[in-house]
Formats: C-alpha cells, structure tokens, sequence
C-alpha cells in the first residue's frame, strides 16, 4: 500500500533509494578481477583470500543478485505506483536480512574491534526496512481508521 501523503512517499523513497544504492554497490564485485574484489574485502576485515575458480564464481554470482536488488529498488523509488507488489516485499525483505546477518555476527563472535564492517550492514537492513515500511504501515493504519 503506498502512501497517498506527500511527506509518507518521501519516507518511501529515501527507503528505496536507500536500497538501492546499498544493494547496486555490489556490482562493483562482478566487474572486479578477482584481485581488486580480493583486496576490497580484505580492506574490509576478512582474512586473505587466494583466489579459487569456485569462489570467483560464487562472489560473482552473490554480487550480480545482490546488485540486481538495487536495480529493483531504483525502479520502484523511480516509480512507485508501477511497483507496489515489490515494495510491499522489500521492506519485510530488509527486516529479514538484517536479522539474519545479526544472528550470524553473534554466532561468529564478530567484534567492531576486529571486523566493523557488520555494523553498517545489519544498520543499513533495519534503517531501510523502516522508512520503506513505516510509510506503508502508516498509511494502511489512516485507511483503517478511516473506515
């Protein structure tokens, strides 16, 4: 359900362009050589990585649907009315990453010292997944009242 006031929409957007910046970045792990990925992710607290054919494959593989995430949500930011099925996913969606990605820091005992990257990760899921459902949510609850 999309909100129909000026300032709910707004929420949404900034929501779905949210999204889709934090999820298009990951392109730039398709077209990285491997090297280039490697090191960016060693820049961002993993261990080194040698390159392996299988692991080429599957860094490619997560960041091109990763990616292909963003590019679904600047569409619906582009034009909300034409996507609405997709927004009503994307929030839960983001709610549902952030947890998972919460439990598994807790389960490999990440610290900020050590690893910090997680941090913004889990914060970027739950800061998305508000303002794209906070809006919907709000205006689900005007309609109600309403009738």
């Amino acid at each position: 359900m999309l909100p129909t006031e000026r300032g709910g929409l707004k929420i949404l957007r900034l929501g779905l362009l949210l999204s889709a910046c934090g999820w298009g970045i990951s392109f730039f792990f398709t077209f990285a050589p491997w090297q280039t990925a490697a090191s960016q992710l060693y820049d961002m607290g993993a261990n080194e990585i040698p390159y392996d054919p299988l692991l080429d494959y599957w860094l490619r593989m997560a960041s091109c649907a990763f990616g292909c995430i963003g590019i679904a949500s600047a569409l619906a930011c582009l034009r909300p009315a034409k996507f609405t099925g997709m927004i009503s996913l994307l929030g839960p969606f983001h709610f549902i990453v952030g947890s998972t990605l919460a439990v598994a820091a807790y389960q490999n005992h990440l610290t900020p010292e050590l690893h910090s990257t997680f941090i913004p990760d889990i914060t970027f899921c739950f800061l998305t997944g508000l303002l794209i459902l906070v809006p919907q949510l709000r205006e689900f609850l005007r309609k109600q009242k309403l009738s």
